[in-house]
């Protein structure tokens, strides 16, 4: 915190320079100064860009458009042209192409990924619109224009969890013309995907509706995974007058899929068995059911000043049966068994908030500011039961399922809360602009959170400060160097015993950002130092004790290219070295008498799932003749399943290509993915070194777009 309060010191000081104190104007030449001030035009920029592949602008390191050249942080954006020529599906399909990124799974159910180091799930924050969202689902691509990733805490404006990396999802929203876009493809394994884009308006009235709709089936590569899901997005804005607008947003969501732990591993190595082999239980099934509600007033009440409201809701619904592995052991037949049992969970999340926020444009001096000061209020309601049931083993090479119900519950393995938190957070962001070659970001969030569990006898208040401050150098147009430092926190699981302080990370960040060839080649470079302290590590009874410290050292580059108007090229590298710098943790030892616990200390290993190098490319070249090309690759260095550091997942290269044409209104696309039909692994048990799940192989997919 020295280093910030220094920080914070230096850019008070040089916004002072500028202000009324030091500086005297003519009242000709305040009116004239007042006049010049920069007009807040909303995030209509950001919507109409979307539409291009290559982004220029970005909105969640301040909520407004601000270009990306001048945000003194690492900013990753993917615009709807780029996710949806690469056949995008789900969040993970889109941040492929976001450097500093590694995508995984939660039992083949739900979206993880990895920031700088730091998982989603303990680390991580996903926002819809700018409002929380819950820890774990899948989020299709299907009504998003644009996805951004802010790396680094982001709490200095989305309160607690991003200790690592803040991911906003900004959906379609209606528009003044009317249209409508139907598409569908089919691929392996009998999957089948159709959207609907439907929109109405009627300009006179100031009233324009939106429905976006997705329907997917699929049999999935692995045995006995099939899913589906529904999806309907309606939406509506009216404005009553050219400075008000008022949009209500609805979406409900509703998706079945059958969880999957993968294949076990032995020795060190995966089982020698068919890749599409599984040992889930037939109960196995994860259910789904979220409904998203958002109402957004935005109100300008004078050319310098804009009112903005939000008011959001999510309820989110989880019921899931997954099978887990605990062991491997030698049977009577002389072959091996699996351990296993079965986690029953039955989770209901209710979000309720409302931000309310002032945007405004002033000078002090010369001194321009853009300053964003707002006040959240949200409450959190959280009651779930998890349950662990006993399941009979099964012979790893000639399973045969034995499993019935009723289940048995082992005893002492049942958790609960009932749990609500309420928030109260105030928080303000200013970015002054010095002169065109020098600017500032300041931004501080106040957070008082009240904790209550009346199932745990839990009760909890928490205080908190997070600061972020930056600033940017331009020495030429089109290049820029910046610096940032920032502190997050994350409330404790509720299932952590003494002291309960809050989780923190801290992060120290350089960088510079270059524009080429007539603004058609950016470039960007960040090196950064990000640690977290007091991670809750579970003991041998199951009781969390925060014990545990993590830091993270890295190196990002991207690119992005457009030689001519039809062709895009994208290009990110990342180096990441993630350490666990203190971590002890309680292991299960089987022994011939029973389960003894061992306390195993990790400290000095990789963190889970944090491969050092990851690289990216993308290519797409357009003809007029209404054809269109692109073909990718990935490479991502060998990575740890767990804190243990027993088994990794070897280096892999995969390939994919599309080929596209566009025929007046419509458009065909065909994907071609995991081109050489390259064998890996993805993660199987989340922080579990028992299993892995086969990745899918070769696969083409067809879809095709009509625009009315």
């Amino acid at each position: 915190m020295r280093y910030f309060r220094q920080f914070l010191i230096f850019v008070c000081v040089l916004s002072m320079i500028g202000s009324p104190i030091f500086a005297q104007n003519t009242e000709e030449g305040e009116k004239k100064e007042e006049e010049e001030l920069p007009v807040y035009a909303g995030e209509e920029i950001v919507v109409t860009e979307s539409k291009e592949k290559v982004p220029t602008v970005s909105t969640i390191a301040m909520k407004v458009p601000v270009p990306i050249r001048l945000t003194p942080a690492s900013i990753g954006v993917v615009n709807h042209g780029l996710f949806q020529h690469q056949s995008g599906v789900v969040l993970g399909d889109a941040l492929r192409n976001v450097s500093g990124v590694n995508i995984q799974t939660v039992f083949g159910v739900t979206d993880f990924f990895v920031i700088r180091g730091f998982d989603s799930l303990s680390s991580g924050l996903v926002l819809t619109d700018g409002a929380s969202e819950p820890e774990a689902t899948f989020y299709n691509l299907y009504n998003l224009e644009r996805v951004e990733v802010l790396k680094g805490p982001g709490a200095f404006l989305y309160g607690g969890n991003p200790l690592s990396g803040s991911v906003n999802l900004s959906r379609k929203q209606p528009i003044f013309t009317n249209a409508f876009q139907v598409g569908g493809s089919y691929g392996p394994y009998n999957t089948v995907r159709g959207t609907a884009d439907a929109n109405w308006a009627d300009v006179d009235q100031g009233v324009a509706v939106r429905v976006n709709a997705l329907r997917q089936v699929s049999d999935s590569y692995r045995d006995d995974k099939d899913s589906g899901l529904w999806a309907v997005n309606p939406a509506a804005t009216w404005r009553p007058s050219d400075k008000t607008t008022v949009t209500a947003n609805f979406e409900y969501v509703t998706s079945r899929y059958k969880s999957d732990a993968g294949l076990p591993i032995i020795n060190g190595v995966v089982a020698d068995v068919p890749r599409t082999q599984s040992y889930q239980s037939p109960f196995d099934a994860s259910d789904q059911d979220i409904y998203r509600a958002r109402v957004d007033l935005h109100s300008r009440l004078s050319r310098q000043v804009t009112l903005r409201n939000k008011l959001y809701y999510t309820d989110f619904s989880w019921v899931s049966q997954g099978t887990l592995f605990s062991g491997i052991f030698p049977n009577a037949q002389g072959s091996l068994d699996i351990l296993r049992s079965l986690v029953l969970l039955d989770d209901r999340q209710k979000v309720l908030g409302n931000q309310f926020e002032f945007l405004s444009t002033f000078r002090t001096g010369h001194v321009e500011h853009t300053l964003l000061t707002g006040l959240e209020l949200m409450q959190w309601k959280d009651k779930f039961t998890l349950d662990v049931a006993a399941l009979p083993n099964i012979d790893v090479f000639n399973p045969v399922e034995t499993a019935r119900q009723p289940f048995f519950i082992i005893p002492g393995q049942s958790q609960g809360a009932d749990s609500k938190s309420r928030v109260v957070a105030p928080y303000i962001v200013d970015r002054i602009v010095f002169c065109p070659c020098y600017e500032a970001f300041v931004g501080v969030r106040y957070d008082r959170i009240d904790y209550d569990d009346p199932m745990t006898s839990t009760s909890r208040n928490y205080n908190k400060l997070s600061p972020m401050a930056g600033m940017v150098f331009s020495l030429q147009e089109d290049l820029s160097f910046y610096a940032n430092v920032g502190k997050a926190f994350a409330p404790p699981s509720s299932l952590v015993a003494g002291p309960r302080e809050t989780e923190e990370s801290v992060q120290m960040e350089v960088g510079a950002k270059k524009f080429l060839m007539d603004d058609r080649l950016h470039a960007s470079l960040a090196v950064y130092h990000l640690s977290k302290n007091n991670i809750g590590i579970p003991d041998a009874t199951g009781v969390t004790q925060q014990d545990g410290d993590q830091r993270s050292r890295g190196v990002e580059l991207e690119m992005m290219m457009r030689p001519v108007s039809n062709w895009h090229t994208f290009v990110s590298y990342a180096f990441s070295n993630a350490t666990l710098t203190r971590f002890a943790e309680f292991v299960p030892v089987f022994t011939q008498t029973g389960i003894t616990y061992q306390l195993m200390d990790r400290s000095g290993n990789r963190a889970a799932f944090s491969p050092r190098h990851i690289f990216n490319v993308w290519t797409a070249r357009g003809f007029d003749n209404g054809l269109e090309f692109g073909i990718g690759a990935r490479y991502v260095t060998n990575q740890f399943i767990a804190a243990d550091n027993q088994f990794q997942i070897g280096n892999v290269l995969t390939l994919d290509a599309s080929a596209s044409y566009t025929y007046k209104q419509m458009k065909f696309r065909i994907n071609a993915k995991n081109l050489t039909n390259r064998e890996y692994e993805t993660q199987g048990s989340l922080g579990a070194p028992t299993s892995v799940i086969p990745a899918n192989p070769f696969g083409l997919y067809c879809a095709f777009e009509v625009n009315i």
